[in-house]
């Protein structure tokens, strides 16, 4: 019995050894998995971490060339170019709204799509209607267009009013949107030249940048060679002197006037195969680059590629029609109203006096002023005169 139950035992004993070297071994098995776990964490720490730093020096360096870029194209002018819905119209906002943000800068942004009045941020409105601008018909474009601006004044007074301005063109004419563009481009570079001639520094204190979009609807290559686009052109050459600035885009470099956007630095994004023309050809064997393979936002600019910022929204743009045709009414001379008229007239008018010269009192003394009563002795008195008269009737009487 006792040799049955030292067997037990030791049966026993070695279940139990057993046991506790396998939980020693699930034990190792769980730190094992356990460090194994910590081990991939911290990985995955470590390489989220080395995205996170290229992604900010990513972004760093896009926000780096963006700012170059808004300055380069402020001191020469800038053409972006890209297909629809690349979002070539969402960097202008970008660039408009930063520009908007400082003091020396004064913006001009004419847009005949009705996209800036709904989607940019806080701008005066001005709205220019089909009737505001007259023109005549014109055979051919060696032939001066006659076009009038009817509400010139109060476009004078807008700009006196607010430093940076959405023009919103409600008219389809291309040729009568591009007459409004060169006619304020002219007239505040105009400014430009006298504030910059009457200057001691012969420095602008301002820049102006000039945003119009679309702007083969403006300037095509065939309406840009027309004899009126002299003055304009002048302006677009030797704006740079003036701190003027152009920022122009379009769908398709060819539909763009090519007088124009030679002078520009080019803002490429995505182009269609039939828009690549064989210099962007080499531009892309050059960098690396597939014009047609664009990623949306992403740009390529002076050898360097970009991520245009993304724009938010910060508040509305506002029509200022009212508040500067009011303005103008307030500054002309104010008309009698009828009833002021009738007073004016039933009132009594008062007579004035017109002084007459006073005539010296002729005396017995004094020299008499009627030179015909003298005969010989003109310094006779008229009492020797009288002497003389009573002598003849005397006389008369006598019968002499």
């Amino acid at each position: 019995m006792s040799i049955l139950f030292l067997g037990f035992a030791l049966k026993l004993f070695e279940s139990m050894v057993n046991i506790r070297t396998k939980t020693n071994e699930l034990y190792i098995n769980m730190s094992n998995i356990h460090t194994s776990h910590y081990n991939i964490k911290n990985t995955w720490r470590v390489k989220e971490n080395m995205e996170n730093s290229e992604n900010k020096k990513v972004t760093i360096s896009a926000h780096s060339t963006f700012e170059n870029f808004v300055s380069e194209g402020l001191r020469i002018g800038s053409h972006i170019v890209a297909a629809k819905s690349h979002g070539k119209t969402r960097l202008m906002f970008s660039i408009a709204e930063q520009l908007q943000k400082q003091e020396n800068v004064r913006c001009q942004i004419f847009d005949g799509s009705e996209t800036w009045i709904y989607s940019a941020s806080r701008i005066a409105v001005f709205n220019v209607g089909e009737r505001d601008i007259l023109a005549t018909n014109r055979k051919s474009i060696d032939t001066i267009e006659k076009y009038s601006l009817e509400n010139w004044n109060l476009v004078k007074l807008a700009l006196d009013s607010y430093p940076s301005i959405l023009w919103r063109l409600k008219t389809r004419s291309p040729s009568k949107r591009g007459f409004f563009i060169r006619t304020i481009a002219n007239y505040l570079d105009l400014l430009q030249r006298e504030e910059k001639a009457n200057s001691p520094t012969h420095e602008n204190t301002k820049a102006i940048a000039y945003f119009i979009e679309e702007a083969q609807n403006a300037f095509s290559s065939r309406n840009s060679a027309s004899s009126e686009n002299e003055t304009f052109l002048t302006v677009f050459n030797e704006g740079r002197n003036n701190k003027e600035g152009f920022f122009t885009n379009s769908q398709r470099l060819t539909d763009f006037s090519k007088t124009i956007r030679s002078k520009q630095i080019q803002c490429i994004g995505k182009l269609s195969n039939e828009d690549i023309t064989p210099s962007l050809r080499r531009l892309e064997k050059l960098h690396g680059l597939e014009f047609a393979n664009m990623k949306p936002r992403m740009w390529f600019y002076e050898g360097e590629t970009f991520v245009s910022p993304t724009f938010t929204q910060h508040g509305k743009p506002f029509i200022v029609n009212e508040e500067i045709k009011k303005k103008w009414m307030d500054s002309l001379p104010m008309k009698e109203s009828l009833a002021q008229k009738i007073a004016r007239w039933f009132k009594p008018k008062v007579q004035q006096k017109v002084d007459q010269p006073q005539q010296q009192p002729q005396t017995q003394n004094s020299e008499n002023l009627d030179q015909s009563v003298y005969d010989d002795n003109p310094q006779a008195t008229q009492e020797e005169d009288l002497e003389s008269d009573c002598a003849l009737l005397e006389d008369d009487e006598l019968g002499f």
